[in-house]
């Protein structure tokens, strides 16, 4: 029986969300060169596998006790829509940086002042914009913050960050899961997979 990290790393090598090659990485805007690359915005497209994920976060969310569902833009925000749906919640949405015209907002849909907030992302690398939606829903008076994602990439930096900073977090899926489902299913051989959990412990 697979574990739900598993069922889902599987349905994201499965629709091309998420592809690998250890021999030519992929970059990073951050400039990190990756052996996979995750674009969980794919994932939309196919209500199977769209559903086996909107089913993992809930059963996360089900031991969580929150007011507010908020995705973080862009790519949070479908899913944060799905669960918020399903769940009878409000919901928001939480952009990068404050707007530079109109009421100048950060935060659109529900208020968060006094309320605890489960943010959804797509992916947490290293956390960074992870936080600063976290800290953006403080601002806001939000009284509790945690952040749910599909996947993480496992980065040492990540779980460094969110500690620091005092941040709950939680993904859906993994970095070492799904290298390990590749292996197991012919995506990457035993000597890639090495590479790439090698790759992974430096981050």
């Amino acid at each position: 029986m697979m574990t739900d990290k598993e069922i889902i790393a599987r349905a994201l090598l499965k629709t091309g969300a998420v592809k690998v090659n250890v021999k030519e990485p992929f970059t990073f805007v951050s400039g990190i060169k990756s052996p996979i690359y995750c674009d969980n915005r794919k994932m939309i497209g196919f209500p199977a596998e769209r559903e086996k994920i909107v089913d993992a976060f809930l059963k996360i969310l089900e031991k969580e006790s929150f007011d507010v569902v908020a995705g973080t833009a862009t790519a949070g925000i479908p899913w944060a829509s799905f669960i918020a749906q399903k769940l009878n919640l409000p919901m928001s949405y939480i952009r990068g940086e404050k707007k530079a015209h109109g009421a100048g907002r950060q935060i659109e849909g529900a208020e968060l002042f006094g309320t605890s907030v489960i943010i959804i992302e797509d992916l947490i690398s290293t956390g960074r914009s992870s936080i600063k939606a976290a800290f953006a829903a403080k601002e806001a008076g939000a009284e509790s913050v945690k952040v749910v994602s599909i996947f993480s990439y496992n980065f040492q930096s990540a779980f460094d960050n969110f500690s620091r900073e005092e941040i709950k977090w939680e993904s859906i899926s993994n970095f070492n899961i799904l290298i390990d489902i590749a292996k197991n299913e012919g995506y990457l051989t035993e000597e890639d997979s090495k590479i790439a959990l090698e790759w992974n412990k430096g981050k």
